[in-house]
């Protein structure tokens, strides 16, 4: 079964044209190791199937990765969760959410607590999981995105930015309702937290401010007060309350 190396080369354009990354990289391995093993054809089709499945499931973890756009990546295995008694008593309901299902049923996984307790770190570390489950996902703050789509509110262009925010499977919004909004931003922050609510989308949100407080940031209460509702009425719950963590010195 091994070709030679005309023929071999043939079949490398060939899958090229055919958008085939996967088979072509290894497409010569493949037939080697068969005409050493004695595969028969369908082993070596199984082979090379395989082979671009990786190839594609591969390409579209990195590309979600690139476009949820993390300033840091942090996965679960680098969070100290015996630093104190607060982390311990969240960590199985916290792990539970890293097999995704909260994903489908909508539930938004919230983080509330003082600064430097870990709220950030969790939140890319689930995000980052989504992500290579090839989940769509968009990382963001809540200046960030206010302040990105009030431009594109003043440009003409509101509609293509906020399809961003609402269509990912899972929006992070980093330090949510922590700095006091003008009218405009809370109109846009109550926009993009409403239709993903009618979509039954996840959302995440970190923030130092317990909703009691929502109000003092908010220029309407009344606004506060629904955006508040709209994240809590299917959500999980993390108040991290405890001590700010400081990593062990080398």
């Amino acid at each position: 079964m091994k070709a030679d190396g005309d023929e071999l080369d043939l079949l490398l354009q060939k899958l090229r044209w055919l958008r085939l990354p996967g088979m072509t990289r290894l497409a010569g391995e493949v037939l080697d190791e068969a005409s050493k093993k004695n595969w028969t054809l369908l082993e070596v089709l199984h082979r090379l199937c395989d082979e671009e499945k990786k190839s594609r499931l591969d390409s579209a973890v990195k590309r979600r990765i690139q476009d949820a756009h993390f300033p840091q990546i942090n996965t679960v295995d680098g969070f100290d969760f015996d630093f104190d008694p607060c982390r311990k008593k969240l960590k199985a309901r916290y792990l539970a959410l890293h097999d995704l299902a909260f994903l489908g049923k909508g539930v938004n996984p919230l983080f509330i607590g003082h600064p430097g307790t870990g709220k950030t770190f969790l939140a890319r570390s689930l995000a980052y999981r989504a992500c290579q489950a090839a989940r769509r996902v968009t990382f963001t703050s809540a200046p960030k995105m206010l302040n990105e789509l009030a431009g594109a509110e003043l440009h003409g262009s509101l509609e293509k930015a906020t399809r961003r925010y609402v269509h990912a499977e899972l929006l992070v919004i980093d330090d949510f309702a922590v700095l006091a909004m003008d009218p405009t931003q809370a109109k846009l922050a109550f926009q993009v937290v409403s239709e993903r609510y009618e979509y039954r989308r996840s959302t995440l949100i970190t923030t130092n401010r317990a909703f009691k407080d929502w109000p003092k940031v908010f220029p309407d209460a009344l606004n506060a007060e629904v955006i508040a509702k709209r994240l809590t009425e299917n959500s999980e719950h993390f108040v991290l309350d405890g001590k700010g963590y400081r990593p062990p010195m080398a």
